[in-house]
C-alpha cells in the first residue's frame, strides 16, 4: 500500500473567560491539546501566533505540544477576562494513498481543553504543577474539502462553573511524500496515549513507490538512465496525481469560500484579497503539463529527440531558436 504524508493545519483562538459561579478566588489557566486516534500514525506540533520571547510565569506558552494560555485573576462572580491567545497546532498524518480524502474524513481529532488553578502565585513559577480542576473535550469533525469553521462557548463543569470562549479553523494544507517518520502504535492505542506495545518507526516511503504504486520495481543499473515504468505504473501515476490536485484545489476553494463569507458578514475586518482559483481549468492545466512531461521522456527513451523536444516546447512561449543560438565570435 503506497501511503502519502498529509498536513492539516488547526487555528484556535482563545477569546474571552466568563466567571459564572467560580468557588474560589485565584490564578486561572487554560490548557489547549490537539488528540488524534492513534490509529493514525501521526505527529503533532503547536506553536503560539504572534508572540515575542518572554519568561514571564503569566505569559502563553507551549508545553509537550499543549498550549498553556495565559494565566488570569478571578476575583469576582461574573467577571470577564480577555484572554486572546491564538494558537496553530500543525498533524502530520500518515494516509493511504490510495483513498487520501476517504482517509483524512475518518481521521477522529478532539480538541481537549482544561481548566487548571492556583491561589498561589508561588505555584505559578512551575508550569507544570498547577493542579486541572476540569475539563472538556470537543470532537472536531474536519473534511478535506471544507475545512472546519466553529466558534462555541466551552463550559466547565458545575462545581467550577465557567466559560471559555473558543474558535477553531481547520483546513488541509499540504499532501506530499512522507518526509519524517511515524511510529505506528499498537492495538488498543487510542488518542495519542500510546501503551508499551507502541510499534516500531517504519522506514520512509520512495517517491518512486508513492507515484507509481506497489507494481513499481526499481530499475537495475544496468537498464540505463532512460528507464520508463510499465504502462500500468504511468497510469497511476497520472492518477494519483490528479487525484491529490484536485483535492488540494477544493480544499483551497472551500477556505477560501468560507473566508468571503466573513468578510461579507464582518464588513469591519481589515479587506484582504485571495486569488480565485478555477479548480477544473486549473487541473486540466496541471494534468497537461504533467502529460507533456510524460511525453518528453518517451520520445527521448526511444530515441525520437526532435519529437521530444517539439513536445517539450509546445507549452513555451520562447522559441526553440532562442534556446540554441548563441553569440558569434568576433573575427
Amino acid at each position: 500500500m503506497s501511503e502519502v504524508q498529509g498536513t492539516v493545519e488547526f487555528s484556535v483562538e482563545l477569546h474571552k473567560f466568563y466567571n459564572v459561579d467560580l468557588f474560589q478566588r485565584g490564578y486561572y489557566q487554560i490548557r489547549v491539546t490537539l488528540k488524534v486516534s492513534s490509529r493514525i500514525p501521526h505527529r503533532l506540533s503547536a506553536s503560539i501566533v504572534g508572540q515575542s520571547e518572554s519568561n514571564s510565569v503569566h505569559s502563553a506558552c507551549v508545553h509537550e505540544n499543549a498550549v498553556h494560555s495565559r494565566v488570569f485573576q478571578i476575583l469576582y462572580r461574573n467577571e470577564e477576562a480577555p484572554i486572546n491567545d491564538a494558537m496553530v497546532f500543525r498533524a502530520h498524518l500518515l494516509l493511504d494513498g490510495e483513498r487520501v480524502e476517504d482517509a483524512l474524513s475518518e481521521v477522529e481529532f478532539q480538541l481537549k481543553v482544561d481548566l487548571h488553578f492556583t491561589d498561589s502565585e508561588q505555584l505559578l513559577r512551575d508550569r507544570t504543577g498547577t493542579p486541572m480542576i476540569s475539563s472538556r473535550t470537543l470532537g472536531l469533525h474536519f473534511h478535506p474539502r471544507s475545512g472546519l469553521h466553529h466558534q462555541v462557548p466551552v463550559m466547565f463543569h458545575y462545581c467550577h462553573l465557567s466559560v471559555i470562549s473558543v474558535t477553531v479553523h481547520a483546513a488541509l494544507v499540504a499532501l506530499q511524500q512522507p518526509l519524517i517518520s511515524f511510529t505506528r502504535p499498537g492495538r488498543g492505542s487510542w488518542l495519542g496515549k500510546g501503551g508499551p506495545d507502541m510499534g516500531p518507526e517504519q522506514p520512509l516511503i520512495s517517491l518512486e513507490n508513492l507515484v507509481f504504486g506497489a507494481g513499481y520495481c526499481k530499475p537495475t543499473s544496468s537498464e540505463g538512465s532512460f528507464y520508463v515504468p510499465s504502462e500500468n505504473c504511468i497510469q497511476h501515476a497520472h492518477k494519483w496525481h490528479r487525484d491529490v490536485c484536485l483535492l488540494l484545489l477544493q480544499a483551497y476553494r472551500g477556505l477560501r469560500l468560507y473566508f468571503l463569507v466573513i468578510m461579507r458578514d464582518i464588513p469591519e475586518l481589515p479587506h484582504m484579497d485571495l486569488e480565485a482559483l478555477a479548480v477544473e481549468e486549473t487541473l486540466s492545466q496541471l494534468c497537461s503539463e504533467l502529460q507533456v512531461i510524460t511525453v518528453l521522456t518517451l520520445s527521448l527513451k526511444d530515441g525520437n529527440y526532435s519529437t521530444g523536444l517539439s513536445q517539450f516546447c509546445l507549452p513555451h512561449s520562447m522559441p526553440v531558436t532562442e534556446v540554441t543560438s548563441f553569440p558569434k565570435e568576433k573575427e
